[in-house]
């Protein structure tokens, strides 16, 4: 390490060549392990910071995590840390001390006499001088030999975005500025009365203008200042209402009591809040919040999608204020980091996010909130795999803070756990005023008659529409739920079957009729829908199945003049997104609510009072061990959405299978009684949470590479000393063979102890065609 690097800190970000840009890291120990066999080594070029960027104590969690994962520690840091407070700078390179004599040739040589000329320079600036291709490979040869260095005190910590303001000081009222100019005395009373610093937008919206401010400031009547840059909560979930502080039952005084008095304790526990839907957690968590600020520590409440939950945050911002932190992907790059750098300072009570809010540095951390605790969005799907629910459970340990597990329908890991007491059950069994749940009444598809050209498929039986119609009549509001977008499934050929499978997945397009395209949900790839069959020319082209597109059809047709919304993934990705869809349904602006399961996830909407769940069989048929439980939990969720006012609510489940054990619970939403079957399921056929999972994937774009890596890990496996703790699956074709283009094959590693998931995971990574690693899979597609 250069000399004028300086002393390095724990928890400090400093900087490293990486090629011919700079790499910024974290200090993570000042006694670290060994490097990896075949890990290239790069000497520290500049400290970062003066004192620790993350505490200790968050630093921890990341390489503990990074450990658990199998990735290394700078992809976590990646994930938790937002990208433009990791950016090192340009890198500026100097001529080292034994640079002058040299007699360095070549290329090489032609930059060190640049150096030696300027004194300093940057790569772009080397590039043009020299004018000749090379230039980062020679730069790098000439640092690595000693003879040129990168400066290290012009390099400094990357900072969160900030905005000028102006500031009006008092002047007499006869003062030369103002002479014969009415509008520079008009803008200084306008500044001077807001009494803070006005930003450019409320100078302009004051009749200001450069020149008029350039005047005042020469004049010493303004000065300009930096503030900081918020992110506008409102653009996100729109204003926040009043502070509404409903009574609080006797089981929710209980749930709120325990959780504030181990936030006060500092006792490091976690509970499971077990609460039926609409029975009043979302008040038990900003209790517990303002408890742990009252005891001068900070919470992080988590949310599956930020998009989704509108509602809960407005009452969060009405509860707290400014004093909220929100922090999802939807900010731009400096709103993320401006937020960031606000719960890193300690300037707000509490973070709201999605997974990665779980990493928030907030001081004095003293409550983590998982709301809708079962939900799959909590892992992240793409490297670095982690859980915000495991990661939340080690920083809570860390940090001596209070978790709490939110959720009506609890996975099949809380609940074993609480069955054992291992996680204490707080429960809230009853909505509160007495107001009962939905009824639930299954409507029998085995019974009802398709339409034609519907190939068989039921898209709103009889039974369903008469109690939509019953609903919209009475003038309330009623939910569709189908868990599919788009016009249709797929675009079928008649005459020869072409089903327009993408080229580089093994799934067909899915038909969007909004747009005439073919469209790939894997892979994004589209193509026009053509005017025949590009197969055999027929002219016999037919939509086969139904999406959301399909059902708006379907619902303008059966019921004339009703407004309605679709919330799905399309419509979340257009202008107004999530929140907009959420808030014209809230406000009654729509009188229907269409979409998938985006419709079932936590809201509250008073004056909706039917929801008719279209297609309760999907989730069954996915070839996956969690398919019941993630059927129960959509249907339980989405009952939950209605009779949440004062008027009782009606819940019409479509379903060819109304036998099945997940259907028969989730109609009366008895979640005690699906967890038993489904334990003892899981229990007989080792699948967690008796067991924990690997799951590898190897990819290739020649099949048989991916089929030959595949057995190659299993042999591996087999022969190893691990192989007598766990038990292994396939390999075999991934569900979804072939994805983007590549060849998919799965191993799944099952182990009762982590210690052996964790040495298979090891032994894997190590291969010379190592899988993509998912510890703790949720999804085995």
């Amino acid at each position: 390490m250069p000399e004028d690097v300086g002393p390095l800190i724990p928890g400090a970000r400093v900087a490293a060549p990486f090629g011919s840009a700079l790499a910024t890291g974290l200090v993570a120990s000042l006694d670290p392990p060994p490097a990896p066999e075949g890990t290239v080594e790069r000497d520290v070029v500049a400290a970062l910071d003066d004192a620790p960027f993350l505490s200790a104590r968050l630093v921890a969690v990341l390489v503990r995590a990074a450990a658990y994962y199998l990735v290394p520690p700078g992809e976590l840091l990646r994930a938790a840390v937002p990208a433009r407070l990791l950016a090192a700078g340009e890198a500026v390179y100097v001529p080292a001390p034994g640079a002058v004599g040299a007699g360095t040739e070549g290329l090489a040589g032609e930059i060190l006499s640049v150096l030696l000329e300027r004194g300093e320079a940057r790569l772009p600036d080397l590039v043009e001088r020299v004018g000749r291709r090379g230039v980062p490979s020679a730069l790098k040869q000439l640092v690595a030999g000693g003879l040129a260095r990168i400066r290290s005190e012009s390099l400094r910590a990357a900072a969160a975005p900030s905005d000028r303001a102006w500031v009006a000081r008092p002047a007499a009222v006869d003062h030369t500025a103002f002479s014969r100019a009415p509008k520079r005395r008009a803008l200084h009373a306008t500044l001077l009365a807001l009494g803070r610093p006005a930003s450019i937008a409320e100078v302009r919206e004051a009749g200001g203008t450069g020149a008029i401010l350039s005047a005042l400031a020469k004049a010493g009547l303004v000065s300009a200042v930096e503030t900081e840059r918020r992110a506008d909560i409102s653009r996100h979930v729109g204003s926040p209402g009043l502070d509404r502080r409903p009574v609080p039952t006797e089981a929710q005084r209980a749930a709120i009591e325990t959780i504030s008095a181990s936030v006060r304790a500092r006792a490091s526990e976690e509970f499971l809040l077990d609460g039926v839907t609409g029975s009043g957690k979302t008040e038990v968590y900003l209790a517990a919040l303002e408890s742990a600020r009252d005891a001068g520590r900070r919470g992080i409440l988590l949310v599956p999608e930020i998009a989704l939950a509108p509602a809960l945050v407005r009452r969060l911002v009405a509860r707290f204020g400014d004093r909220i932190s929100l922090l999802h992907s939807g900010l731009s790059d400096g709103e993320r980091a401006a937020e960031w750098e606000r719960a890193r300072r300690g300037d707000v009570d509490a973070v709201v996010g999605p997974r990665s809010a779980v990493f928030a540095p907030l001081p004095e951390l003293g409550l983590i909130v998982v709301d809708e605790a079962h939900d799959a969005a909590y892992k992240q799907g793409e490297s670095p795999r982690y859980d915000a629910r495991a990661v939340a459970r080690v920083r809570a340990h860390e940090e001596g803070a209070t978790l709490v597990l939110g959720s009506a329908t609890p996975s099949m890991e809380q609940e074993r756990a609480a069955r054992e007491g291992r996680l204490p059950r707080l429960a809230l069994p009853d909505r509160p005023g007495a107001r009962p749940r939905a009824k639930v009444e299954v409507v029998d598809l085995r019974e009802e008659k398709a339409r034609e050209g519907d190939h068989g498929r039921i898209l709103l039986a009889a039974r369903t529409a008469e109690i939509l119609t019953a609903c919209f009549e009475r003038g309330e509001q009623a939910i569709l739920l189908l868990n599919r977008r788009g016009f249709s499934p797929s675009l079928l050929c008649r005459a020869c079957g072409e089903d327009f499978r993408c080229a580089n997945c093994s799934v067909a397009r899915t038909y969007h009729r909004r747009h005439e395209r073919l469209l790939c949900h894997y892979c994004g790839d589209d193509i026009r829908r053509p005017p025949a069959c590009p197969k055999c020319g027929a002219d016999a082209l037919q939509p086969v199945g139904f999406g959301t597109e399909r059902l708006a059809d379907r619902f303008e047709e059966r019921f004339p003049g009703i407004s309605y919304a679709v919330l799905d993934r399309d419509a979340a990705a257009r202008r107004g997104g999530a929140a907009g869809v959420l808030l014209d349904f809230e406000e009654g602006r729509a009188q229907a609510l269409l979409g998938t399961q985006m419709v079932a996830k936590g809201h509250d909407f008073p004056n909706a009072t039917a929801l008719a769940v279209l297609d309760a069989d999907a989730l069954l048929s996915f070839p996956d061990f969690r398919s019941a439980e993630r059927t129960f939990q959509l249907v339980t969720q989405a009952a939950g959405r209605v009779g949440r006012g004062e008027r009782p609510g009606l819940v019409a489940v479509q379903t060819s299978r109304p036998d099945h054990e997940a259907i028969r619970a989730a109609v009366k939403q008895d979640h005690p009684a699906f967890a038993e079957a489904e334990l003892r399921f899981r229990k007989a056929f080792r699948y967690p949470p008796y067991t924990h999972l690997l799951l590898a994937l190897f990819a290739d774009a020649d099949l048989t590479k991916a089929h030959h890596a595949a057995g190659a890990a299993f042999a591996a496996l087999a022969s190893a000393e691990v192989a007598r703790e766990i038990r292994i699956l396939g390999p075999a074709p991934a569900p979804l063979e072939r994805l983007k283009g590549v060849w998919r094959y799965h191993l799944l590693v099952k182990a009762e102890k982590r210690e052996a998931i964790a040495e298979a995971g090891r032994l894997l990574a190590a291969l010379p065609e190592p899988p993509r690693l998912d510890v703790d899979p949720q999804n085995l597609l």
